[in-house]
């Protein structure tokens, strides 16, 4: 039906708010989910059809593979907790059930899920309204319902990557710093306004017959696999992470020209492949490409401290320190594919230590009430080739999202947060499971600190299934990958705890293939490979699956040690896939190894007794796996008992996911699926909770009404695949106090 004017709807709408998140990418979403949670009503303002950012269907695969952090080269147990451990594990979820491509509509579910959260998608934000020093509103458009919307809040955080609130007058830097500013080796000799630049993905799939390719006008010649120095191409299918161009130009500005110059490589990488030579493409054909360019730098906000390649790499500790990080510096060239060098940082590679993230960093210099979480915060150019990973800025935004409560609590700025809350700070993000490794954080109104646990077995360093053999010798690497560069000492090696006072033997099972008898030596050293503490030689005779014991007779203190096998040809060991956190492979690269060595120690070790579910950490730390494993097989249960009642109205649990094997697309096998909390309450036994099918690391339970009990019982009754039951945590607290 026909409308004149005078019926024509309102498009202007105010929306009073305590918080606004700008962008809804990773960072975004994991901040709004944050503040939401501890009671502040937020509004997310995303400006895409889609949530997840570079991460989401509009730029890959959708399936949570690039949300990348700490955990992906050198460092064990490394995986971020908290809710992006809670998102991925709901996506294994989603694949688990049938889903594709899920990722996107995790974030979603999840956002929805929140009726603190206003949702406003594909809403540009606009401008931006201050008073006295402050922001005060933001104006935006919502690009396909024509609303005009102005939204009041008193916090605000930037997480659109870009750096929105530098309309706001907020400090900023864009380019990279000169080597004198910071010190730093890994900075150009003078200061520029370079950035790393975009990339654009591509899907290739194989049509089952020779497909023709003619590049389009404007595609750019690439005479030899010469003209792509470093990068490997292949394999056609998932795109090239290469593939990318800008940083020479304003990656903001000139975003649109970026992505045009990209199509036009594209296009011409793409006839280097199928008319170039033999790049086992004949068959395929690309059947998407990426809308957006994937952008890794642009503005990054000036906070009341800068973070340096100095700060990660010597690993300094921070009063503050909320968040971590782990990824290697990587710093792409501004030319991107028209740099003659490595398309990464130039090897060699600087790995730097699981480096504390302080909350400095995470808060405007000069806007009182602006906080940014992504890749836009306080950090210089360099080390933004380190924080700039989705996961590790998923930290920074559960920091910022948790911070933001307590501004509303204390109707205060970040920068008093950080004067005079920081304790509390740190504390809500503990019990949120934002835990930080090897950074244990003390929660006083923990009940279950002061409670007696025991449990139905526990699990000592088993003799582990076999599952596969290694040779003593390595093989050689692979000399296109320039980031897996091996250590000077490539002897095959076995990280393992001691929990007793003395080590008499360790047996191993092996085969020597010769026709001779071969001498293997092994050696026990401390796990920062000092000077050898024992070395025993043994004669292997010929044969296959030797139980070999070497005996070391050897006073030990409570710790983790790493025994080192010297190479022998013919001889290998066997290995078994079972994942036990503390338990892992010397590194021989920048991978990990999943294949343990099959090992038996005596005497009885026990580094998995049920009173390590009341540590302060959360996770495995250095020579602490800090969980409790049972023996193999189930039911298994924790009884909790505390010589008085005591009243609880919050009970948390947290199992093992496995933080240092990630399955992308899977529900992690080691992970409780149905349990029990069971208590005496006036001499009855009362099942509190009955729940099944979980898949999540981090369970809370909010009770609508305060529980006073003397025990609880926790009964794990089955996992999602693994044998053993496993918790790494039991927390109860009194949340309304009176």
């Amino acid at each position: 039906m026909y409308k004149s004017n005078k019926n024509h709807p309102d498009f202007n709408e105010v929306i009073h708010a305590e918080l606004l998140v700008v962008g809804g990418g990773v960072a975004g979403v994991t901040a709004a989910l944050a503040a939401a949670r501890e009671g502040v009503k937020t509004v997310l303002i995303h400006n895409r059809p889609v949530l997840g950012g570079v991460s989401s269907v509009e730029y890959g695969d959708g399936d949570a593979r690039c949300v990348n952090g700490a955990y992906n080269y050198t460092h064990r147990n490394a995986r971020e907790c908290g809710i992006i451990e809670e998102l991925k594990n709901s996506n294994g979820w989603h694949f688990a059930n049938g889903y594709s491509s899920c990722w996107s509509q995790v974030l979603r579910e999840a956002v929805e899920s929140e009726k603190l959260i206003t949702l406003l998608m594909n809403t540009e934000a606009l401008a931006v309204e201050m008073a006295d020093g402050r922001i005060r509103a933001v104006k935006a458009r919502g690009l396909g319902t024509e609303i005009n919307y102005t939204v009041y809040a008193a916090t605000f955080i930037d997480a659109s990557g870009d750096g929105f609130f530098a309309a706001s007058g907020a400090e900023y830097r864009m380019g990279r710093e000169g080597k004198d500013e910071f010190g730093e080796s890994l900075a150009p000799e003078l200061p520029d306004d370079k950035t790393m630049g975009s990339s654009i993905a591509f899907r290739a799939v194989d049509a089952g017959h020779p497909v023709k390719f003619k590049a389009p006008a404007g595609a750019y010649h690439f005479d030899s696999d010469a003209d792509l120095p470093f990068r490997t191409h292949s394999n056609p299918k998932k795109g090239y992470w290469w593939l990318e161009y800008g940083g020479i130009l304003d990656t903001i500005r000139d975003n649109e020209k970026i992505y045009q110059e990209l199509r036009n490589i594209l296009f011409g990488i793409w006839d280097h492949v199928k008319n170039g030579g033999d790049h086992g493409a004949d068959n395929y054909v690309i059947d998407w490409i990426s809308p957006i360019p994937g952008k890794r730098e642009s503005r990054r906000f000036t906070g009341e401290m800068i973070l340096t390649q100095n700060d990660i790499m010597s690993d300094r500790e921070f009063p503050d320190a909320v968040a971590y990080g782990g990824w290697p510096i990587d710093i792409h060239p501004p030319e991107g594919i028209f740099a003659p060098g490595h398309p990464g940082s130039e090897p060699p590679f600087f790995f730097p230590p699981l480096y504390a993230i302080p909350f400095r960093v995470l808060y405007s210099v000069n806007i009182p009430n602006l906080m940014m979480a992504g890749r836009n915060i306080s950090v210089s150019h360099v080390a933004l080739g380190t924080t700039r990973l989705m996961a590790t800025c998923a930290l920074c935004a559960q920091a910022v999202g948790s911070a933001a409560a307590l501004m509303k609590k204390y109707e205060c700025t970040p920068a008093e947060i950080y004067r005079e809350h920081l304790t509390e700070l740190r504390v809500l993000l503990q019990k949120n499971d934002s835990v930080l490794p090897g950074r244990p954080v003390v929660v006083d109104d923990d009940l279950c600190r002061s409670a007696v646990l025991t449990a139905s077995s526990a699990l000592t360093l088993p003799k582990v299934d076999v599952d596969g053999w290694e040779n003593l010798t390595w093989e050689p690497k692979n000399s296109l990958d320039p980031c897996d560069v091996p250590p000077e000492d490539r002897r095959k090696g076995q990280h393992f705890i001691i929990t007793t006072e003395f080590l008499q033997s360790v047996s191993l099972v092996l085969n020597n293939a010769a026709q001779e008898t071969l001498p293997v030596t092994a050696r026990i050293r401390k796990d920062d490979f000092s000077d050898d503490l024992a070395v025993v030689t043994v004669s292997v005779v010929p044969g296959e699956n030797q139980v070999v014991k070497f005996d070391f007779d050897l006073n030990t203190l409570p710790r983790e040690y790493v025994l080192i096998l010297d190479p022998q040809e013919d001889v290998a060991f066997a290995t078994g896939k079972t994942h036990l956190p503390g338990i892992f492979r010397k590194a021989d690269g920048c991978y990990h190894n999943f294949n343990n060595m099959v090992m038996q120690i005596v005497p009885e070790q026990r580094p998995y007794e049920v009173e390590n579910l009341q540590n302060d950490y959360g996770r495995p730390a250095a020579g602490k796996p800090n969980i409790w494993i049972a023996q193999p097989g189930f039911p298994q249960s924790v009884d909790v008992r505390w010589e008085n009642e005591v009243t609880f109205d919050r009970l948390d649990l947290v199992f093992d996911t496995n933080l240092d094997e990630y399955r992308y697309n899977a529900i992690a096998p080691e992970c409780i699926r149905d349990f029990q909390v069971i208590a005496e309450k006036a001499g009855k036994t009362v099942v509190l909770l009955d729940e099944k099918d979980n898949y999540c690391r981090f369970r809370r339970f909010d009770f609508a009404e305060p529980l006073t009990v003397r025990n609880l019982q926790i009964k794990l009754l089955a996992s999602n695949g693994d044998k053993f039951a496993r918790m790494y945590g039991i927390h109860a607290y009194l949340r309304n106090k009176k």
